[in-house]
């Protein structure tokens, strides 16, 4: 969805996020609090890790990942072995921050990640003055 005034304009784009393989998410269907939240799960790459060259997770280090890669997805983005809202938020807004860098449009617009809980919120303000708000919302497949 966008919206236009005068002086400013507004994207909300929707984000699916997919899980990196060897994960999976499913959301939790409680009726009691907290229901909604995305579980996070470990899945067996055996059949195909080979061909691939991928490690299976699960079994190759008994479902464990190695301490030393920062990236991994339950150490990153989750709070136990649910994805945290907060943690995803964070880590968009700086993966976003950090590409808008790369583009030629950084040396004309500043991209500012606003505070939000619950959506990736920035706000680009051109060398005119004109201002673009964005607010990302994050959903999961």
């Amino acid at each position: 969805a966008w919206s236009v005034q005068e002086n400013s304009t507004a994207y909300c784009p929707l984000v699916i996020l997919r899980p990196p393989p060897g994960h999976s998410f499913s959301v939790d269907s409680r009726k009691k609090p907290p229901a909604g939240r995305v579980h996070v799960a470990l899945e067996c790459l055996c059949s195909g890790e080979q061909l691939l060259g991928q490690t299976c997770f699960l079994h190759a280090s008994g479902g464990q990942l190695p301490r030393d890669q920062d990236w991994y997805l339950l150490d990153t983005l989750c709070t136990g072995s649910y994805l945290d809202v907060g943690k995803v938020t964070r880590w968009v807004q700086k993966l976003v921050a950090s590409a808008w860098l790369l583009l030629p449009h950084s040396l004309h617009c500043q991209l500012t990640a606003l505070p939000s809980g619950k959506s990736c919120s920035f706000q680009l303000t051109g060398t005119s003055g004109v201002q673009i708000a964005i607010e990302m919302a994050l959903a999961v497949q």
